[in-house]
């Protein structure tokens, strides 16, 4: 291993156990490396095995999970075949995970300042003042506000948002030699996401740490990564430098999920990749052949290897540089046309608050707009902007101090216990986190067809399993997941299960919080134009939430920006994003990530790809992720 490489890993499987001593396979022959200062890229679906490859390369085996074969090797170390002691050593000192959800990660019992001092503790051995001074100048660098007083408060004081930071600043405190960052970026909102992604290069950098950066966010891996390897079924399918490979892709698959990224042009419906992924790894066969329009014959008859095509570009893939590329046609969004009418849902000048009386701080403050039926409004803005707290609002979940809510010209109670079965119906969540969502002891086909029980007693059990199974198919789960429960879904197939939760009664209002953050690009596709179409055809409205504006651009009629709990302004989403009127609108709409595949691919004629002009507001003084106000 040269000097350079902090982490090798080398022929990595990895399988669960089953009840008759058979291993199930989900990770087969995976090679890479994480070099010092340099950032791998890890993307593909959801359930294709990127986590459990970034896990079981620390050491980490939770359950039932085996490592039949590789090596992961940390200088002399190899991390597979050391003792759980010399792990628990390395964890958290050398080498430091982050994980998806950061609720799940902080301590709900525990203060912010008591869980960012204890692994500077036992690491570095720094205590009283100066572990202190080190918390606060990590919770600076982050930009969680007010570090002082944060560090005296509880994890769900804070944002979905916020406590992914304070998590990054935990993560970076005993500067790990390898940082494996799990969707470090999940939930943040454009300018945040651009604030962190900046601050994680530049301590890698700085630091010469060596990362792994798993995400389904493909622009954002553009930018921030140095390489890029791609995961379907257990495999690495396509690896090749961050630039090469997201501009002139050679496998099917990592043209599909090129294809699925959200348009901020606004000018073409997504399109999601048909099917799902086997759930573990194939043999005897390109596993990707039934989901694949180019595959032949020989696809079926054997699993290719992972060869070079090009030098540091691999491909694993019989007829990679050799097959057609057919072009997709312009396909038009399916947003329906919203038609002037009485607002379904109303909303005038309402405030929300937090904190006893007394005490309390204003968090939504004088918030007026309205919904009409089938319309999509979207609502954007920072974390900690009053978002979700509006949004739970409405939902009768969290109590405003003055204003009113309206359905259908009807009063909503404050409180969704008083309200009417049918208004409980009419109106569903979906929140942004599944995992506080979803009762760990009911399996899929419970969860999903409760909400029937409770709206629609009288459908035969026969008629309610029927409904569940239809709606998962709609969500892009396979029938198989019926009879699983949800710590045995990955974190995209769980918000999956949610969102059929919520769809299967047919509300006519749906409040989304956030659903699609944590979902891969073909999922996230496929979800959105499930709204798009049930909005259009039944006149479902939805109140989306969202901190990713090119999804704004592709599934709603009008945006509303929030900042600090106030809007700055309201309007139809073309607008907002040609010609926006407020500063904190532009600073929004300039730091979405501009790195195009799409563009590219097009431009070059090389692959099923479309592109749009792109927004006249965010070409200005663009270089990178962001604008250097933005970002600084």
């Amino acid at each position: 291993m040269t000097t350079s490489v902090a982490l090798e890993v080398r022929g990595l499987s990895v399988g669960y156990g089953l009840r008759n001593n058979d291993l199930k396979t989900v990770v087969s022959d995976v090679d890479f490396v994480l070099e010092r200062g340099k950032i791998l890229g890890m993307a593909g679906e959801s359930g294709c095995g990127k986590s459990t490859t970034a896990l079981a390369a620390i050491g980490y085996r939770p359950g039932a999970m085996q490592v039949p074969a590789g090596q992961s090797k940390l200088g002399d170390i190899d991390l597979l075949k050391i003792p759980l002691p010399q792990l628990r050593r390395i964890w958290g000192s050398r080498v430091v995970y982050m994980p998806q959800a950061s609720s799940n990660a902080l301590t709900p019992a525990l203060t912010i300042g008591r869980q960012m001092a204890e692994p500077m503790e036992v690491h570095l051995g720094l205590k009283g003042r100066a572990n202190y001074d080190r918390q606060i100048e990590l919770l600076e660098e982050v930009g969680v506000p007010n570090p002082k007083a944060a560090l005296r408060r509880y994890p769900h004081e804070f944002s979905g948002g916020q406590q992914q930071r304070i998590n990054l600043a935990i993560a970076l405190s005993c500067n790990p030699q390898v940082l494996i960052l799990d969707e470090p970026t999940t939930g943040l909102d454009v300018t945040t996401q651009a604030k962190i992604v900046k601050l994680l290069k530049r301590a890698i950098e700085e630091h010469q740490t060596a990362a792994l950066f798993v995400s389904h966010d493909l622009p954002l891996l553009a930018e921030v990564a140095d390489r890029i390897a791609i995961m379907y079924a257990g495999q690495v399918v396509e690896s090749g430098p961050a630039r090469e490979l997201m501009s002139s892709p050679e496998h099917p698959y990592t043209r599909a999920l090129l294809a699925a990224v959200p348009d901020a042009s606004g000018t073409r419906a997504l399109s999601g990749i048909p099917g799902a992924p086997p759930s573990g790894v194939v043999h005897g066969a390109c596993p990707f052949v039934p989901r694949c329009p180019f595959s032949i014959k020989s696809c079926s008859e054997s699993n290719p290897s992972l060869l070079p095509l090009r030098p540091s570009h691999d491909v694993r893939c019989i007829r990679a540089g050799n097959y057609e590329i057919h072009s997709v046609s312009d396909r038009p969004s399916v947003l329906g046309v919203v038609e002037d009418s009485a607002p379904l849902l109303s909303v005038d000048d309402v405030w929300c608050e937090y904190g006893s009386r007394g005490h309390s701080t204003p968090v939504v403050k004088g918030v007026t707009f309205s919904v009409a039926a089938g319309e999509t409004l979207a609502v954007v803005g920072e974390s900690g902007s009053g978002k979700s707290t509006l949004l739970r609002a409405i939902a009768g979940l969290h109590p405003r101090s003055s204003g009113e809510i309206q359905f259908e010209g009807t009063t909503l109670a404050p409180n969704v216990g008083k309200r009417s079965r049918s208004l409980r119906r009419d109106v569903q969540i979906v929140f942004q986190n599944p995992d506080m969502s979803l009762n760990p002891r009911h399996d899929v086909m419970s969860l999903v067809s409760r909400p029937l029980q409770l709206f629609e007693p009288t459908l035969s059990k026969a008629d309610r399993e029927e409904r569940v199974r239809k709606i998962l198919a709609d969500v892009n789960l396979p029938e198989s997941m019926v009879h699983r429960y949800s710590s045995e879904l990955s974190g995209g197939q769980k918000q999956r299960v949610a969102i059929a939760r919520a769809f299967v009664t047919h509300p006519r209002l749906i409040l989304a919080d956030e659903i699609t953050s944590a979902l891969d690009v073909s999922v996230q596709a496929a979800i959105l134009d499930l709204l798009a179409k049930l909005s259009a055809e039944h006149g479902t409205s939805v109140v989306f939430i969202t901190h990713d504006l090119a999804v704004v651009r592709a599934v709603a009629h009008r945006a509303l920006v929030l900042k600090k709990g106030v809007v700055r302004e309201v309007g139809k989403v073309a607008q907002l994003f040609e010609s926006p009127t407020d500063d904190y609108t532009r600073e929004l709409v300039e730091a979405i990530p501009m790195y195009s595949p799409a563009a590219t691919l097009n431009a070059s004629a090389s692959g099923p790809f479309l592109t749009g002009a792109v927004p006249q507001a965010a070409r200005r003084d663009r270089q990178g992720l962001s604008s250097t106000r933005i970002a600084e």
